[in-house]
């Protein structure tokens, strides 16, 4: 599976409210109930939102998506806001990370926290084993964080700072560190629903501490994570891994596989760029709808126009991650009470390679369901 990269661009994200006419989803003729505009008259039919008097059958715009005679859908629009991203970095300093394999590990964290491209993401690093050599597989000495999650590059300077001379740790108990880390992401997320936690666990080796531990044990902290509030666990393939166990990892936090840089650790840098760009460009916040509507999850569209040109394209709404299916769609975080929009894996691909994309969300009109 290829792996987007890097963006460093901005995709143009607008709200718009109802439908769009040349595309025609779905939208009823006759009165719309989100309509709170003026009392319909009669002779004439009017598309406005702002309101005015319609023909016999028809209902003036109010503040929001209404239909008129024809069956059309009208609109209003709000700019959307793309999801903020924070990473907590959790990164092993265990004796067989010394030399090469550690300059190769700092200078890539130093170039990625310094990165413009990073402003405005949130970034906390923990290292493992910790100082604490008595206790390195107790999860609670790992949920205080080296760094703290500070915006860059605000918090750059604390986190280069935080980095060792050298990698000066014995073993390698990556199952405390993994569960603290964890903890503190989903208690992060949980604080800050409307951005997006994930964890990136960077190691040479396979967990050899912390008794009887399983790479399967592991794996499941990181599904667990996942499935609780949906914050992903990428890994980092340092020279020295299982690559079949560190899969395991990855795609029980939902990342699929490991980013393999064990024959050159000099890749780091572009592989956390990599997942910069795949974490941040597939999840929007649903802002408020403008003029006090109510919010209706059930008449909710997304479309997607290539290159930001011609004819949209609707993107089929999925009821989560599993029923995207491999297909092109979209689903909300929350079926319920949904504060985000979510691209399946696929379109989420398709819109990070498109440099030119516009992607629209419609509020108003019956929701297009895979």
């Amino acid at each position: 599976m290829s792996r987007p990269g890097s963006i460093h661009r901005l995709v143009f994200t607008t709200i718009t409210l109802a439908c769009v006419t040349a595309v025609g989803w779905g939208c009823s003729a006759g009165p719309n109930p989100q309509s709170n505009g003026g009392t319909g008259g009669t002779g004439g039919t009017t598309t406005t939102p702002s309101g005015g008097t319609g023909g016999t059958g028809g209902e003036t715009g109010g503040t929001g998506g209404f239909v008129d005679d024809a069956g059309v859908c009208t609109s209003t629009s709000a700019e959307a806001e793309r999801v903020q991203l924070d990473m907590i970095f959790v990164i092993d300093r265990s004796q067989s990370m010394t030399g090469t394999k550690w300059i190769g590990t700092k200078n890539a964290l130093t170039t990625f926290f310094n990165d413009p491209a990073s402003s405005k993401i949130g970034a906390g690093l923990v290292f493992f084993p910790n100082n604490n050599n008595a206790s390195p597989c107790i999860p609670e000495e790992y949920e205080n964080l080296d760094v703290p999650i500070g915006t860059l590059p605000g918090n750059a300077f604390a986190l280069t700072n935080a980095m060792p001379a050298d990698a000066t740790g014995g073993s390698t108990p990556t199952y405390g560190a993994l569960k603290g880390a964890l903890h503190v992401a989903t208690a992060y997320q949980e604080a800050h629903p409307k951005r997006k936690t994930i964890v990136v666990l960077a190691t040479d080796g396979d967990p050899n501490s912390c008794g009887a531990v399983t790479i399967t044990d592991i794996a499941n902290l990181a599904k667990a994570a996942r499935n609780y509030n949906g914050v992903l666990t990428y890994v980092v393939a340092v020279e020295g891994s299982d690559i079949i166990n560190v899969n395991q990892i990855a795609a029980a936090g939902g990342t699929v596989t490991a980013y393999d840089i064990t024959s050159d650790i000099d890749q780091f840098t572009a592989k956390i760029e990599e997942i910069r760009g795949a974490a941040l460009g597939c999840e929007f916040v649903i802002p408020p709808p403008p003029n006090g509507m109510d919010l209706d999850p059930d008449k909710v569209n997304f479309s997607y126009t290539p290159h930001g040109v011609g004819m949209p394209k609707v993107l089929l709404r999925a009821d989560d991650l599993v029923d995207c299916n491999d297909k092109p769609g979209w689903y909300y975080d929350n079926n319920g009470i949904p504060t985000k929009i979510i691209l399946c894996p696929a379109s989420c691909a398709t819109v990070q390679a498109d440099a030119n994309a516009k992607v629209d969300v419609l509020f108003g009109c019956k929701s297009q369901i895979n």
